[in-house]
């Protein structure tokens, strides 16, 4: 059975745009678009700011449907126990899985989502409202 990212766009401007993977992407992460090759790979720098979230998988060199938008609902990978609802959340080290953004002004420039739920120490996908 297939990951349900897309939870309600809720009439927001949300677009699935196709990209080709340069690696392989699994539905859910956010994904950023590599400067040298023109692909989507999991974000894997802290504080990167995402193209959008895979909306499906995809093996490198095929396509990988990308979802954005801003007031989307989405279920994402994110990781922390310290994640609560309402918690801003950016990326993290962790392949393009969400984490919780620091309340500075910092972390609240980089910040992708609102989470929806409260997390969990590992990755596991979680319903989050799109920045």
């Amino acid at each position: 059975m297939a990951t349900e990212i897309l939870v309600n766009d809720g009439g927001a401007p949300a677009r699935i745009l196709p990209f080709t993977a340069g690696s392989t992407v699994t539905a859910g992460y956010a994904v950023n678009i590599n400067s040298t090759d023109s692909e989507v790979d999991h974000v894997a720098t802290s504080g990167s700011l995402a193209l959008g979230y895979a909306f499906t998988a995809a093996t490198s060199g095929n396509t990988c449907n990308v979802i954005t938008g801003h007031g989307v609902m989405l279920n994402v990978f994110a990781s922390g126990a310290n994640i609560g609802v309402g918690t801003n959340l950016g990326t993290s080290t962790q392949d393009g899985a969400l984490c919780a953004m620091p309340a500075t002004a910092d972390g609240n420039a980089n910040t992708l989502a609102i989470a929806l739920e409260s997390g969990t120490a590992s990755a596991a996908l979680l319903k989050v409202l799109t920045r």
